[in-house]
């Protein structure tokens, strides 16, 4: 047992030391934006037809914004991919075969959108009605998988963080977000 508790966290040291080792260079900038092309094409008007999002610039403060920018980039942008892609997912240097990427990555996106309402449920309360729905589950699930490729294509922790902090900032201030995690009044819901 005290070996295998070894060995795990060799591995998890590991796997944190590499990805943040590991730079973007230029193939992981083309599949950073291929990426962020295919999400929006998917998501953004899913989650227009599915209610979740709206055209709605956020009323907020610069220093607010600056605030929200920062937090976010932490948590929950750099912490979920930490746990959800760099722990979870075989680094590219340990050239995992495709089943075993397909294993762990799809483990991995369950674990990913199942987090979102337990996160409403014991930390987050005011989105737990956001977090719960559908059309919020539906575009974790694609930003999930659009995640997973980036960090198994580049081996690194930066493509994912950058994909995900966008969109978690985009829906935040652009998007209608700050708004359904704020219980800011609205004339439709």
């Amino acid at each position: 047992m005290v070996n295998q508790l070894s060995e795990l966290s060799s591995l998890i040291k590991f796997r944190l030391i590499n990805s943040v080792s590991t730079f973007i260079n230029s193939n992981d900038w083309i599949w950073i934006i291929t990426l962020f092309i295919i999400f929006s094409l998917v998501g953004i008007p899913l989650g227009f037809k599915l209610g979740l999002l709206r055209f709605e610039i956020a009323k907020i403060s610069c220093k607010i914004l600056l605030r929200t920018a920062l937090i976010t980039l932490i948590i929950p942008v750099a912490a979920e991919e930490a746990f959800f892609r760099v722990l979870l997912l075989p680094n590219k240097v340990e050239q995992a075969s495709l089943v075993t990427n397909w294993l762990w990555g799809s483990i991995s996106l369950i674990l990913f959108v199942v987090y979102h309402p337990l996160n409403a449920t014991f930390f987050i309360r005011n989105a737990r009605a956001t977090f719960n729905s559908f059309a919020f589950l539906t575009l974790a699930a694609i930003l999930g998988i659009v995640c997973t490729i980036a960090y198994l294509k580049s081996g690194s922790i930066y493509p994912p963080v950058i994909l995900h902090w966008v969109f978690v900032l985009g829906w935040l201030m652009g998007l209608g977000g700050y708004r359904r995690l704020h219980n800011q009044a609205s004339s439709s819901d």
